[in-house]
């Protein structure tokens, strides 16, 4: 039995045990190759009418028809602009007209480009990497308002395997900051005052954990 896709049990798992476990409401964001989205409120795993609810990944952020390319096939989702894919995706293209940096260095001498590489280049002040860092940070900000404004969550996560080292580093703290200083430029003072925005700590346990969680509710639901 099926009781939620990945990115929704690793939400309820961060909303149960995890870094919203003190709150009522919480949305996850993923960050990996794409970008999965939870959405708890309560107890309730919001996945709709058509079990397609809490496709964060796919909320649109940018609405021209010149917008990057989804790989569900439309244009404009957060997921062409936040995801690994995108990243590594719009590193390549800015590659092609910069020479100069560890970044750029790093890649003429044969290492893969993967958020890895960029992440650690932004570490060592590579200009063109930290920009890639905060650009992707913007675009998540933008998502973010929109959920924020359509749910008014108490919390807002970020988990998934490209959050740049978290807390525990620099660029991970910057990129945070980023996200905070678009979510403050876009949203209502009150939201941006009020609702938690950081890091999920459950890593590549939220899943099976959530998942035992959304179980667990489901056994006590059919309790006399």
């Amino acid at each position: 039995m099926t009781f939620a896709n990945d990115a929704n049990a690793a939400a309820y798992g961060e909303f149960w045990v995890g870094s919203g476990r003190e709150y009522d409401s919480l949305v996850l964001l993923t960050l990996g190759t794409g970008v999965g989205g939870g959405i708890i409120i309560g107890d309730l795993d919001i996945e709709g009418a058509h079990s397609h609810g809490s496709e964060c990944g796919h909320i649109i952020v940018d609405p021209h028809e010149s917008g990057r390319l989804c790989p569900c096939g439309q244009t404009g989702h957060l997921e062409a602009y936040a995801s690994a894919k995108s990243l590594v995706a719009r590193a390549e293209e800015a590659l092609g007209s910069v020479t100069t940096g560890s970044l750029a260095a790093a890649v003429a001498g044969g290492e893969r480009l993967t958020p890895i590489l960029i992440g650690r280049a932004a570490e060592d002040g590579d200009p063109l990497a930290t920009e890639l860092v905060m650009e992707t940070a913007r675009w998540l900000g933008i998502g973010i308002v929109t959920l924020m404004h359509t749910i008014d969550p108490e919390a807002v996560m970020i988990g998934g395997a490209m959050t740049f080292g978290g807390e525990s580093g620099p660029v991970g703290r910057a990129f945070l900051g980023r996200i905070h200083e678009e979510v403050r430029r876009r949203t209502f003072p009150t939201l941006a005052a009020k609702t938690v925005i950081g890091f999920a700590s459950l890593g590549g346990d939220a899943g099976s954990i959530g998942a035992a969680g959304l179980a667990r509710l489901a056994t006590r639901s059919r309790e006399p």
